[in-house]
């Protein structure tokens, strides 16, 4: 585990907020495209270095500043919302990929540079809590829907009252044509969190097949848009890596009570969990949540070793890519 100097407790014990101090560490040092170059260009070996600097400090946080999960999931100041962002900006799309990371910012700005679209902002966005899609769906998607699958928008009402026109894409290798016109646009695609169900996804290989497959789903997605829109590349939620050695030792059998989730919600019959380390419960949802880097059971019902989940409330499920994109050729 690193060191804990004097300068990094100051960090994590500081008063004002800590968050943003974590949002730069990790954007601009531990998942950037210097740290591509040192891991040699390999996606699987910079998904490993990150991965063992991200467990540290997760560790160190877990054991001397606790309350920095609760500071990540109540942002200070208004939340990013695609729905802010498409009433907020003229002749605006927001495209979702499902389930990516800040982990693939490089590969995301390479692609809006190939595309000859500039960087207008570069950040970070969350996700709901827990960290899935049906919530954020709800929370953070911010156009009136309820708790429902992305598959299952297109047909809303609510969206035809705001005047977005939503698209979706169940797989990379999906493929709409996509018209301009006068309404907002949404485009959700379903990579890479498809491939976390899948029988590869049992170690650091998977993210090889990741990082080349976002060539395929940005073609048909981000390249496919009116070349005048302004584009946001966001998700709905990370996912925390946890093969052997990169999750909290301390949090052994912390999901016990969670039926091999990173996250329960309790009928009103049922006994919420007690307190315990690395379980935070909201008494008002009757929800219990996994926080940090609990290495709970496997929940993928195909790939049933997965170390690619979420749902929880850890730094890479929680903390999402903000790209925003200038129209073609303004890069």
């Amino acid at each position: 585990m690193a060191a804990l100097d004097a300068s990094l407790l100051a960090q994590l014990t500081a008063p004002q907020p800590r968050v943003p101090q974590l949002e730069h560490w990790l954007l601009d040092d531990v998942w950037s495209e210097s740290a591509l170059e040192r891991a040699g260009r390999s996606p699987k070996d910079y998904l490993l270095a990150g991965e063992r600097e991200v467990n540290e400090r997760e560790s160190l946080l877990g054991a001397t500043a606790p309350s920095i999960y609760k500071e990540l999931v109540s942002p200070n100041g208004p939340a990013r919302t695609i729905g802010a962002f498409l009433a907020s900006t003229a002749q605006a799309a927001a495209v979702v990929f499902d389930g990516c990371s800040l982990r693939e910012m490089p590969r995301l700005e390479a692609l809006a540079r190939a595309s000859r679209r500039a960087v207008i902002t570069r950040g970070c966005s969350r996700s709901a809590v827990p960290s899935d899609t049906e919530q954020f769906v709800v929370d953070r998607l911010d156009l009136g829907l309820p708790r429902i699958s992305p598959s299952q928008i297109a047909s809303r009402r609510e969206l035809r009252d705001r005047n977005v026109r939503y698209y979706y894409f169940g797989q990379a290798s999906a493929y709409h044509t996509i018209e301009d016109g006068p309404d907002a646009i949404v485009a959700w695609c379903r990579f890479p969190d498809q491939r976390y169900l899948d029988s590869t996804a049992v170690d650091e290989g998977l993210f090889d097949g990741i990082w080349d497959g976002f060539e395929v789903a940005w073609r048909n997605t981000v390249q496919a848009l009116p070349p005048n829109r302004t584009v946001l590349v966001t998700s709905d939620h990370g996912y925390v890596f946890l093969k052997s050695g990169f999750s909290d030792a301390r949090l052994k059998n912390a999901d016990r009570f969670l039926a091999g989730k990173r996250f329960r919600f309790f009928s009103a019959e049922e006994a919420l969990p007690p307190p315990l380390p690395g379980v935070a419960i909201d008494e008002s949802r009757r929800l219990a949540i996994l926080v940090g880097r609990a290495h709970n059971r496997p929940q993928a019902p195909s790939a049933w070793q997965s170390v690619y989940r979420h749902g929880g409330i850890s730094l890479m499920e929680v903390l999402t890519p903000w790209l925003v994109l200038g129209p073609v050729g303004s890069a």
